[in-house]
């Protein structure tokens, strides 16, 4: 493919972003107890790093956001996404936090990372 760029974005604090699914609850940290409730336990609402659902909601909420954005998951690669528009091209290929992505066409590329940016927190 000729003209074919390839850009890396990184979204930040994926693992933050992500919805839990199911209940989880957390152990107050040493230091940072609430003394009238020494044994509570605080519910997460949202992912949080080091869960080892963590990167499973994260691949989740960023594989759902490009479905509903008209891509196409890979038949073989379920982190490839493929979004065709007459004769161009984009794929994006995601990694846990980091996703590269090329295209065809330059304006297919702004209005990935455009799209990224309205939803996810990027770098």
């Amino acid at each position: 493919m000729s003209g074919f760029k390839l850009f890396q974005m990184d979204v930040k604090s994926a693992f933050l972003n992500g919805i839990i699914n199911e209940e989880v609850y957390v152990e107050q940290l040493p230091g940072f107890e609430y003394h009238q409730h020494p044994k509570h336990v605080y519910k997460l609402k949202k992912a949080l790093y080091g869960l080892k659902q963590a990167p499973r909601q994260c691949y989740e909420r960023l594989s759902n956001f490009l479905l509903s954005n008209g891509y196409e998951r890979g038949m073989i690669d379920k982190t490839l996404f493929i979004k065709k528009s007459n004769s161009e091209i984009i794929l994006v290929q995601i990694y846990v936090d980091d996703i590269i992505f090329g295209a065809t066409k330059d304006s297919l590329c702004e209005e990935f990372v455009a799209a990224m940016q309205g939803e996810f927190e990027c770098l």
